[in-house]
């Protein structure tokens, strides 16, 4: 890691307190409607165009990276983030302020399901939300590019190819397969003879707490892949086996693990019964921040509101650790590796730009003054210096009234 990237960003810290800026996170997280593209473009904008802590290329990296790991994008890229500023404290406490809005949010939602007898609707509209939340990640798809690739002819067409698979087709896989086609083009484009002889200074992490949590992880996921969760005591036990095992397996996103979970949860464990299954999938679509917050649900279900802290800490803490752990034995400085970063940030503003898209796409019950608002805030978005949060907020209570 870059020592006087790493100098800088202390002393940057410094002036905002760790708290202080976790406050700044935690409204992102109450705020961050309509996926892992949403919340990450979220805190780019607050970290990177507001505090001015990190550069775009950071973020971007750190998406890179996350992209090619188990666990929920956005909060893995967001506990890296805190671990550069302040270490584990620093993860710790943006983990908190980024998952403490939509799992206080589920946890009312699960009481209320179930004081109703499982009646609780999920209706109603989210149109100027949603049409807001595209507006912002649009807005920040558009400056990434502007920043990152501009007149760059190779990193054009790799946006381009990442822009268009992902609109057409969809799955883990198709990431890959484009990350890893970034990766290849951009070290054969990018790097130079020079970049292989420049002598980096790079800090190699000490191995202490980092070995205990790779004995820790590596226990957890051969627990969880032999079935080790079959045999914990039903209750908090079990919530924590089972979903800190999921955690280490989840590749591709919430989606893609959704029948993943339905045959554990509901088929082979019977923690609740189909309808409640999806009503948690549909409750974790309606809420803010990642999807993987219907766990919440799940575990209250299970065991109270122990359960459903539980449940939130064992599906994003094992993977935000992983990541953590291996982005400090990256030196993003080394010529090889700044070329092969160059070449994957291109892929990932064409995906952040088809996420807006796909966005639009789901977005109920156009009308003019819908389209009208939406395109308003990405003007205002994009030429201006708009927090995106205020724009977030009008559209939320444009949809309660309306």
């Amino acid at each position: 890691m870059n020592s006087h990237l790493m100098t800088h960003n202390r002393a940057q810290a410094a002036t905002y307190s760790l708290l202080r800026l976790s406050w700044g996170i935690f409204k992102v997280g109450a705020l961050a409607f309509g996926g892992h593209a949403a919340l990450v473009v979220m805190v780019e904008r607050y970290l990177v165009v507001q505090k001015k802590l990190f550069s775009s290329e950071d973020i971007l990296d750190a998406m890179s990276l996350a992209t090619l790991l188990p666990g929920p994008m956005a909060v893995n890229v967001v506990c890296y983030l805190g671990y550069r500023l302040n270490g584990w404290l620093g993860a710790g406490v943006f983990f908190v302020a980024i998952a403490a809005p939509p799992t206080i949010l589920m946890v009312i939602i699960a009481a209320w399901y179930y004081q109703a007898g499982g009646q609780f609707g999920t209706g109603g509209s989210n149109t100027f939300v949603l049409l807001t939340v595209a507006a912002v990640i649009l807005s920040t798809g558009l400056t990434l590019y502007k920043k990152q690739i501009h007149r760059d002819a190779a990193g054009l067409a790799l946006c381009l190819l990442a822009f268009v698979s992902t609109l057409v087709f969809s799955g883990f896989v198709v990431s890959i397969a484009l990350i890893l086609a970034g990766a290849i083009i951009g070290y054969s484009v990018y790097r130079t003879s020079s970049d292989a002889h420049v002598a980096e200074q790079y800090i190699v992490p000490k191995l202490g707490v980092n070995l205990l949590i790779i004995l820790l992880l590596a226990v957890v996921f051969l627990g969880y892949l032999f079935g080790g969760y079959r045999f914990a005591p039903h209750g908090p036990w079990q919530i924590v086996s089972v979903f800190s095992g999921m955690s280490l397996t989840l590749f591709g996103g919430g989606m893609v693990i959704i029948p993943y979970m339905q045959a554990i949860l509901v088929d082979e464990l019977s923690w609740l019964q189909t309808k409640e299954y999806v009503d948690a999938i549909a409750f974790g679509q309606i809420t803010p921040g990642p999807i993987l917050v219907s766990v919440t649900f799940i575990g209250y279900k299970v065991a109270g509101i122990l359960g459903a802290v539980l449940a939130t800490l064992a599906i994003f803490l094992p993977s935000a650790s992983l990541m953590i752990i291996l982005a400090q034995y990256i030196n993003y400085q080394h010529g090889r590796i700044k070329a092969v970063f160059r070449g994957i940030r291109p892929v990932v503003i064409g995906m952040i730009m088809a996420a807006g898209i796909q966005l639009l796409m789901a977005t109920p019950g156009f009308s003019l003054p819908a389209v009208l608002f939406g395109l308003i805030g990405f003007a205002w978005l994009s030429f201006g210096r708009l927090n995106p949060i205020y724009l977030i907020l009008i559209g939320f209570f444009i949809d309660f009234i309306f």
